[in-house]
C-alpha cells in the first residue's frame, strides 16, 4: 500500500486538532495557546533525555506532515512548530528510516483498528 493511499484512508478515521503550544498534558483547556495547524499526533523522537526534549511528528489534515519541538516538564508541555508542509518524501530526509517505517506502521495500525471497530455490530460498540 503506498503512503498517499494510507494517508487518505487514515484521514477518514482520525480526528485532527490543534496541538497545544503550552499547557498541561493532562487537562488541556480550550483557552490554551495552540499551534496553528490541524494535525493528528503520530510519533515522537527523544532529542535529550535530561531536558525531556522531543521532536514530534504529526499528520496534517491536508495530507502533509509537520514536526514540532517539545519540552515536557512534570505534567506540562511547551511545543513549537519546527517544520511544516512536508510531504512524506521531504519528511524522510529529516528522519531516520526506522522512524519513517514507524510512521507507516502507525498509520496501518490506526486503519486496521478503525476498520475492525467499523465492522463490529452496533450493539457491541455501546458502553
Amino acid at each position: 500500500m503506498n503512503i498517499e493511499h494510507l494517508i487518505k484512508k487514515v484521514s477518514k478515521y482520525v480526528t485532527f486538532g490543534q496541538p497545544v503550544s503550552s499547557g498541561s498534558v493532562v487537562s488541556q483547556r480550550l483557552s490554551d495557546p495552540r499551534i496553528p495547524i490541524l494535525a493528528y499526533y503520530l510519533i515522537n523522537k527523544q532529542q535529550n533525555q535530561e531536558e525531556q526534549h522531543y521532536h514530534e511528528i504529526w499528520l496534517k489534515k491536508d495530507g502533509n506532515f509537520a514536526i514540532t519541538e517539545s519540552w515536557y516538564r512534570e505534567s506540562n508541555v511547551t511545543r513549537k512548530l519546527l517544520k511544516d508542509h512536508l510531504s512524506f518524501e521531504a519528511l524522510q530526509k529529516d528522519i531516520s528510516a526506522e522512524d519513517a517505517e514507524a510512521i507507516v506502521i502507525r498509520l496501518t495500525e490506526v486503519i486496521k483498528k478503525s476498520e475492525m471497530d467499523d465492522w463490529r455490530p452496533l450493539s457491541s460498540r455501546r458502553g
